[in-house]
């Protein structure tokens, strides 16, 4: 009997186990050509989460992890340290081994490219003394991160860093002018021979812009970066390679033709619907729109009971205590506890908000009611996406760079730059005379281009920028012992609105003072020798 039950139990485990292998086939099987495979084959096709949909399958890595024996967490962990240590030791062959070891362990591993390649670009390179040693580095940090989009195809953040370090580290580094140089003629970083990549701030806007079109066609998510910050960067790219052409000498159509794309882009930008932190979207181009509306929604509020905004704030006026109303009227400059407090008393009382005006139309006129509350809750919407997009548009730096790009493009700002970059060669040959020539023209260009932008502030980057043409003429009236001070001088120079706002550190605070004298027609300071001569050091006025 009790052989009998155990036959029996035995095979109803067979059955059993039988009964769950089906499913469990059925669920599991492989997809095949022809043959979507399983559910959960057809999911993780789906959510493109096998090894093919991730990126390139490397056998030797498999074959590594593998040979790990499940110690792959203790394996990894053994040469994190082992990188670190080789890193302070400063021993970058070593090093470079070991990140590659890692990269075959963990290839999925996002973390581990961004890691290692800003090591390697970032720490590592500034370590040499060559700059061709340094710049090798740089050149093994963004390899690194290419080898890394392989193995994850279409992922924003590696592509996001490629861009960054394709284009800020090589562009923007001390020794960028070599950089540039050194990254057109690298055929490792330029396989394919595409001219229009060879320059690093182009190639940057290209990965840029493979990283955006990984969000928008392939729906990759941002995961947690900012969605302003991410999609501004091909704009952003294309304005830096605009800047540097400039920089090298490079003007007339070729630099417009830069400046136009910068615009176009930016305006691209403008218009593109990125998601809130509030979870709704938002256009950075719609600030005016939604201020518009609210004012619209407004008078619709004000019109359900004209006056009664200004009669809650003569009501609320009258509740205030004396000691309220005083520091209301007129804060110290030093307020006491008390004052403070009796000041935040009085603007929560004469705080007429919208939805207190709503609630009072509602109570003096029932059958508005509703929609004194509709309009109200519309008007805080409106503003909520005004201010929303207002703060998006600061971090950005919105309309500095509309306004830039479009003023960048006119042919006064391109001759400006131009003659400016000629006054500069025309010194460094031993020509001052020519050289101040040059500038004052440049300066002459740069008011009317700035003329025709008014909105453009003269505080922005700009005005830093033209601060350095403005400190180079120092320079070169030095050498002809001239100043700014000089009448004679200072009738020539265009820049003055702007020299007064930017001089922040006071370099040219006599000359500005002896303008506005002259202008007033009061009598010109005297200027003192020992101030005049600490502006600019002869010895560092010599072109090198």
């Amino acid at each position: 009997m009790n052989s009998n039950n155990s036959f029996f139990r035995k095979m109803v485990y067979l059955l059993v186990l039988m009964m769950i292998a089906v499913p469990i086939v059925w669920l599991g099987r492989p997809s095949s050509p022809g043959d979507q495979g399983g559910k959960l084959a057809q999911q993780r096709t789906e959510a493109r989460l096998g090894q093919a949909d991730l990126g390139a399958i490397d056998p030797a890595s498999e074959t590594i992890r593998l040979a790990t024996l499940g110690l792959r967490g203790i394996a990894v962990t053994m040469l994190w340290n082992a990188a670190n240590n080789y890193k302070k030791t400063e021993d970058w062959t070593a090093f470079q081994s070991t990140l590659e070891q890692l990269a075959r362990l963990q290839p999925y591993f996002v973390k581990v490219w961004q890691y290692q390649a800003w090591n390697l670009s970032y720490n590592v390179s500034v370590e040499l003394d060559n700059v061709r040693d340094r710049f090798y580095y740089v050149k093994q940090g963004i390899e690194y991160l290419m080898d890394g989009i392989g193995y994850n195809r279409d992922h924003p953040r590696l592509l996001d860093d490629l861009g960054w370090f394709t284009g800020n580290k090589v562009g923007r580094a001390d020794e960028h002018e070599i950089y540039r140089k050194l990254y057109k003629l690298d055929e490792d970083l330029n396989p394919n021979d595409d001219p229009t990549l060879r320059d690093n701030w182009l190639a940057s806007k290209h990965w840029y812009e493979q990283a955006v079109d990984a969000v928008d066609q392939k729906g990759q998510s941002l995961s947690t970066m900012n969605p302003t910050t991410f999609f501004d960067s091909p704009a952003r790219s294309q304005i830096s390679y605009a800047e540097a052409i400039e920089e090298e000498g490079i003007f007339g159509e070729t630099a417009k033709r830069a400046w136009r794309e910068g615009a176009r882009l930016w305006k691209e930008y403008g218009e593109r619907e990125m998601k809130s932190t509030d979870d709704f979207m938002i256009r950075l181009v719609d600030e005016n729109k939604w201020k518009l509306e609210s004012a619209r929604l407004r008078n619709e509020l004000d019109a359900l009971d004209p006056g009664i905004e200004a009669k809650m704030k003569e009501e609320a006026q009258g509740q205030l205590t004396a000691d309220q109303r005083r520091v209301w009227e007129s804060l110290p400059a030093t307020p006491t506890p008390d004052e403070q407090k009796w000041h935040s008393e009085a603007m929560a009382t004469m705080d007429v908000s919208v939805a207190k005006i709503a609630a009072r139309i509602a109570k003096d006129h029932p059958e508005n009611a509703a929609k004194a509350q509709s309009l109200a809750t519309r008007i805080d919407e409106a503003n909520r996406r005004a201010n929303l997009i207002g703060s998006n548009r600061d971090v950005a730096n919105y309309e500095y760079w509309r306004i830039r790009c479009n003023l960048e493009q006119t042919s006064e700002a391109l001759k400006a730059r131009d003659l400016a970059h000629q006054a500069e060669n025309r010194f460094a040959e031993g020509d001052p005379e020519g050289a101040m020539g040059l500038y004052e023209q440049s300066f002459v260009e740069w008011g009317k281009s700035l003329d025709q932008f008014p909105e453009m502030p003269r505080d922005s980057t700009t005005g830093g920028d033209l601060m350095e043409f403005i400190e180079d003429y120092a320079a070169v009236l030095e050498q002809l012992d001239l100043s700014l001070e000089d009448e004679e001088v200072a009738n020539r120079f265009a820049l003055w609105e702007l020299l007064e706002i930017n001089d922040q550190q006071r370099k040219f605070a006599g000359a500005i003072e002896a303008h506005k004298a002259r202008q007033a027609g009061m009598p010109v300071p005297k200027r003192e020798e020992s101030e005049s001569n600490s502006l600019i050091n002869p010895a560092e006025a010599v072109p090198q």
